[in-house]
């Protein structure tokens, strides 16, 4: 194991005194690598924390960019940065928080045809996301490679943790199996409360911190529930399915990416995310002369992504993966040519390599 600097010994003195974590805890996070999935109101809060404790290696994973909605609740963020790709402004701000943690950020839809990749070489994976087939994808990863995973959750005034530990506790679809999308409320709808999201991360790497340190995590075989208005916390016992589809004797995978995802708000405000087969790698110089060659106006060129006016109605966000954020767009026909104009044909990139 390396020795901690001074500067270290200075950073981390608040936590290194803990009974709980000491000098040698701290040489153990300091070579820890985390993924975190997810940058929104959980990650941005997560992120903080990991990094100002010291991990070593931080993978963080988002396909979003900045918006005005998020920034209530999402620290990470400001009003300098909107339409900036979420993992390129976290990773710059969590640099200057910490430049001794190594942070890789990935700015890619998460999906089952990646979450494998995405998981590889981790100790241990945290729950940013905010949809429930996009968490199916990464449970099925996790499990199939061992992979503890801290499952949380939050919205309006209520939130859930549990911590996952393949094949010695229920899994992700052992508890919450079955679910779709467009089953369950969003943010958008129906709103999320500042504080929330913090209570709910917090917990999560307190669990994740537990398991590098080789302590046994508090949610094992327990769904804790808590709710902000009565400020209550619940812990529910859960148990592994015998027949789970995913952590039972024949597992298999529960969800396919979609190419196209639609997101509406409350105001029928649709935004449509496509999301490529793999991380297509785009040169992003090349799409910005695309772009102003066709005499487009461009809000944002960031190293991760591009963001630019198509006309009075629609404004395209292009992630360096090839993942396509669209906000304005008619309908899914619309959007796939889109993404021929400025990908298929604009960039040269063949479909097989999308879908």
């Amino acid at each position: 194991m390396k020795e901690l600097s001074k500067d270290e010994l200075e950073t981390y003195s608040r936590q290194i005194v803990l009974e709980d974590i000491g000098y040698e805890g701290q040489l153990k996070l300091s070579e820890a690598r985390v993924c975190l999935a997810g940058l929104g109101g959980l990650g941005s809060n997560a992120a903080l924390q990991l990094v100002g404790m010291g991990i070593g290696y931080l993978r963080i994973i988002d396909r979003d960019v900045v918006d005005r909605s998020n920034l209530h609740r999402q620290t990470l963020y400001d009003v300098n940065y909107l339409y900036y790709p979420k993992v390129e402004v976290a990773a710059k701000k969590l640099s200057q928080l910490n430049p001794n943690v190594n942070i890789e950020p990935i700015p890619i839809s998460l999906n089952s045809d990646n979450a494998e990749e995405m998981i590889k070489d981790m100790d241990v994976v945290i729950d940013g996301l905010d949809n429930i087939e996009t968490r199916y994808a990464l449970n099925w990863a996790c499990v199939k490679h061992r992979v503890p995973y801290v499952f949380g959750a939050a919205i309006a005034l209520y939130g859930n943790v549990s911590t996952i530990i393949p094949k010695k506790t229920p899994c992700l679809e052992c508890f919450i199996g079955g679910l779709t999308n467009s089953m369950l409320p969003t943010c958008r709808i129906l709103g999320v409360h500042p504080s929330l999201p913090s209570i709910i991360s917090s917990l999560e790497v307190s669990e994740a911190v537990r398991i590098i340190l080789g302590k046994k995590p508090n949610l094992l075989n327990t769904l804790l529930y808590f709710d902000l208005k009565d400020l209550s916390f619940e812990k529910i016992n859960i148990s592994r399915r015998e027949n789970c589809q995913v952590c039972g004797p024949n597992p298999k995978l529960t969800v396919k990416r979609k190419l196209i995802d639609e997101i509406r708000s409350k105001d029928e405000k649709r935004v449509y995310v496509i999301n490529p087969r793999k991380n297509l790698g785009l040169i992003m110089e090349d799409l910005y002369s695309l772009i102003k060659d066709k005499g487009l106006s461009v809000r944002v060129k960031a190293n991760l992504g591009i963001t630019f006016y198509y006309n009075l109605k629609t404004t395209i966000s292009m992630l360096k993966s090839g993942t396509m954020i669209i906000e304005g767009a008619n309908d899914k026909e619309q959007v796939i040519s889109l993404y021929e104009e400025f990908v298929v044909k604009g960039l040269n990139i063949p479909w097989s390599d999308i879908d």
